[in-house]
C-alpha cells in the first residue's frame, strides 16, 4: 500500500513569492499614497474655496472693502512707544514692520479667521490635511480690552521681536483651547513654531494651515484691482500665515522661502539646517533667501515642499479656487498673471540675489527669473 505525502514549498519558492509580493507592493503603495494625497488635495481645495466665499460674503456686507487696519489714535500712540522693551521694540527695523502695522497685526479682532468666523461657521476649515508646517494662535488675550491688557503685561512678553504679542498671531479668548491667558500662564497657545519654545501646548488650539492676504490688502477696495480673478486671497501656507507671497504659496512647507517666518537665527544662521531638512545659503545681508544649489537644496526637496502633488490650492478674490503646479505659480508671478502680491525677499530671483549678495554660484537655480517688486 502506498501512502501519499503532502509536499510543502521549498525555500527558493518561498523567496520567489516574497520577492514578487515585494515588487507588487512597491508598485502599488505609491499609487495608494497618491490617491490618498489626491483626496486630501480635494478636501483642501474645498476649504480654500469656503474661505474665499466667506471673504466674498464679508466684502458684500462691507462695501467691497477688505478688513480694516487699526485706526484708533490711542492704540497707534501705544505702539509708537515701542511696547515690550528691547532695542527694536516690536521689530521696527524695516518698512514692513512699522508701529502702525504692528498695531494692526496685534489686534486679535482683526485676524482674518476671527473676522470671517461668522461666515465660515467652522474653524477647522483653516486646517489643511496635508500641512507639514502650521501657524497657531500663539498668544491669547483674555479680554476685549487687549491694548490695556498688553500695556499691563509688558514686562512679561519676553523677546519683543521673536515671541512678543506684537509679533503676530495674537487671538482673542476662545481660540486657545485650554490656554485662556497665554502670557500670564507662561506658555504659548500653540506648539513651537517660528522659533518659539513649545511650553505645554494647549489642547484644541486654533491651527491655521493656510496663508491669507491679511497684511496685503488692509482697507483695500476691490475696484483697485484690474482683474479680481487674478488676485489671490488665501492659499496653502502656514508659517507666515498673515501675508501671501508667491514663494510661500508655491512652496509652503519648505523652511526658508520668502521670509517665511522661521526664526533663522534659532537654527544657526548663516549656516542653516532647517528642521525640515532644507537649507538656506549664506547671505546675511537679507532674510532667508531661497537659492537652490547642488551643495544645498535638491530638486526633489522642492517637490516635497509643494503641498499637494507638486502644487498648491489658491482661493481668488472673485470667490473661485484652483490648484496650480508650483512651477506654474512661479511662472505666473514672472508673467504678471498674479495681481496684488509680489516678492518680499528679492533674493528668490537672480536679479535680487545679485543686488543683495553679489554673483550667485554657477549652478544656482532660482525660483523666479525676474525681480518682481513687492
Amino acid at each position: 500500500m502506498r501512502f501519499s505525502r503532502s509536499r510543502g514549498f521549498t525555500l527558493i519558492e518561498l523567496l520567489v513569492v516574497i520577492a514578487i509580493i515585494g515588487i507588487l507592493a512597491a508598485m502599488v503603495f505609491p499609487v495608494f499614497a497618491r490617491a490618498r494625497e489626491s483626496a486630501r488635495k480635494a478636501v483642501c481645495l474645498s476649504n480654500v474655496k469656503n474661505i474665499a466665499l466667506a471673504l466674498q460674503m464679508y466684502l458684500a456686507d462691507n462695501n467691497d472693502t477688505f478688513p480694516p487696519s487699526e485706526h484708533r489714535q490711542e492704540v497707534l500712540d501705544f505702539f509708537m512707544m515701542s511696547p515690550g522693551g528691547g532695542d527694536e521694540g516690536c521689530g521696527y527695523d524695516d518698512e514692513h514692520r512699522t508701529p502702525e502695522g504692528r498695531a494692526t497685526w496685534t489686534n486679535p479682532y482683526l485676524r482674518w479667521p476671527v473676522v470671517l468666523d461668522e461666515y465660515t461657521k467652522n474653524r477647522d476649515v483653516w486646517r489643511c490635511p496635508s500641512a507639514k508646517m502650521d501657524s497657531t494662535a500663539r498668544f491669547i488675550v483674555p479680554m476685549p480690552d487687549w491694548v490695556g491688557y498688553l500695556s499691563a503685561t509688558q514686562g512679561m512678553w519676553g523677546d519683543p521681536v521673536g515671541t512678543g504679542p506684537c509679533y503676530e498671531n495674537v487671538f482673542p479668548p476662545g481660540w486657545g483651547g485650554a490656554v485662556t491667558d497665554s502670557i500670564l500662564q507662561g506658555r504659548n497657545a500653540g506648539p513651537g513654531v517660528q522659533g518659539t519654545a513649545e511650553l505645554d501646548a494647549a489642547n484644541k488650539v486654533f491651527v491655521k494651515g493656510y496663508s491669507d492676504a491679511e497684511q496685503n490688502f488692509h482697507d483695500t477696495k476691490l475696484v483697485e484691482f484690474q482683474d479680481v480673478a487674478h488676485v489671490p486671497v488665501v492659499a496653502d501656507g502656514g508659517l507666515k500665515a498673515g501675508f501671501l507671497s508667491p514663494a510661500t504659496v508655491a512652496y509652503p512647507d519648505i523652511c526658508c522661502p520668502e521670509c517665511s517666518g522661521v526664526a533663522w537665527d534659532v537654527w544657526g544662521w548663516p549656516t542653516v539646517d532647517c528642521p525640515d531638512g532644507s537649507w538656506c545659503p549664506e547671505c546675511a545681508d537679507i532674510h532667508a533667501p531661497v537659492l537652490f544649489t547642488t551643495q544645498g537644496q535638491r530638486g526633489e526637496w522642492k517637490e516635497a515642499a509643494s503641498r499637494h502633488l507638486g502644487g498648491s490650492n489658491i482661493g481668488w478674490a472673485d470667490g473661485h479656487a484652483s490648484w496650480s503646479h508650483a512651477q506654474r505659480i512661479c511662472a505666473m508671478t514672472d508673467e504678471g498673471d498674479i495681481e496684488g502680491i509680489g516678492l518680499i525677499c528679492l533674493s528668490t530671483s537672480v536679479e535680487g540675489y545679485r543686488a543683495n549678495c553679489g554673483d550667485p554660484p554657477a549652478d544656482a537655480d532660482f525660483l523666479f527669473s525676474k525681480n518682481t517688486p513687492w
